[in-house]
Order: structure tokens, then sequence, then C-alpha cells
């Protein structure tokens, strides 16, 4: 994310799940604050760009701050890993 320009910044957002939204709608467009939220992150900032250097500033922190991780995407470690539960015996 952080070699991409806004619109492909954005575009992996919304692909990894994320959200980027308006704190408040009240106001002009050109004086909204917005928030970026993705995997447990979220930032705001006083523009879209700021926003997502924010996100991009923080995530680093964040996951080395939590110690379960997967290596590959730093998403939250699933004691499962994406299968179910063992039958009991």
């Amino acid at each position: 994310m952080e070699h991409r320009g806004v619109f492909g910044r954005a575009t992996l957002l919304r692909t990894l799940g994320g959200t980027a939204r308006p704190i408040t709608t009240d106001v002009p467009a050109h004086e909204t604050h917005w928030r970026v939220d993705l995997l447990g992150i979220s930032v705001d900032g006083i523009d879209l760009p700021s926003a997502f250097s924010a996100w991009i500033r923080a995530a680093p922190i964040s996951c080395r701050l939590t110690t379960a991780r997967r290596a590959t995407d730093w998403r939250p470690d699933c004691p499962y890993n994406g299968q179910a539960p063992l039958p009991p015996l």
C-alpha cells in the first residue's frame, strides 16, 4: 500500500475489506476529516491521503505489538487456520 497512489491505496483497501469514510458529513467536502479502518487498525486524517499515510505508519507498529499474526499478510492468526475443529472422540 505504501508504494501506490491514492486511487491504488483506496482500491487495495476495499479489496482487503477495509473502509475509508468521512467522519463528519455535515461539513463541505474540502473540510471533511477521514477515517481509515483495516485489520482492526483505525486512524483519522484531515484528508484522504493523510488518513492513508497515517494508517501506513500505524500498521507496522500495531502488528509488532500483536505477536499472533500470520507471516504472509499480518492478519490475526486463527488457531484452526480456516479449518473446522476436530470432531469429539
